[in-house]
């Protein structure tokens, strides 16, 4: 069974790196101590369900459900950071090679499945916007 946290950290990681904003884990990402300014994004665990072999079985293949809330100040910049989040899980290059790396020890990422595209709030008065996306991320023991 794959441990949760460290895809949740491979994640953080490539969030951060491929929106080149902060991105904090189920809280509002700090930068030099303080709240970070919008746009970042928050990384939260979804539940998990399991089925097949128990957790004892080190060869079975786990899926993990993830959200990526974009935070905003206006609709462009939701939609914007959303686009940079979007391509940073699920692009790829002409031969078909993720574009960022989702590295955890001893697992493979062999599908990267967009789970939900909300879009952003609609809410014309609101001072911050929100863009929820979901992820699911497949994953299979790796050789060696």
């Amino acid at each position: 069974m794959i441990e949760r946290r460290l895809v949740t950290k491979a994640l953080q990681e490539l969030l951060s790196t491929a929106t080149g904003k902060p991105c904090g884990t189920g809280a509002l990402p700090q930068s030099g101590g303080k709240p970070a300014e919008p746009p970042y994004s928050v990384l939260r665990s979804l539940p998990l369900t399991l089925s097949g072999a128990p957790f004892s079985d080190l060869h079975e293949d786990s899926d993990t459900l993830y959200q990526a809330d974009c935070v905003a100040r206006s609709h462009e910049q939701a939609e914007w950071l959303a686009d940079r989040v979007r391509t940073g899980v699920l692009g790829r290059d002409e031969r078909g090679v993720w574009l960022h790396a989702l590295t955890v020890p001893g697992w493979s990422c062999y599908a990267r499945e967009l789970d939900l595209d909300a879009g952003p709030e609609d809410d014309a008065a609101a001072t911050i916007l929100f863009y929820v996306i979901r992820f699911r991320l497949c994953w299979t023991r790796s050789a060696g």
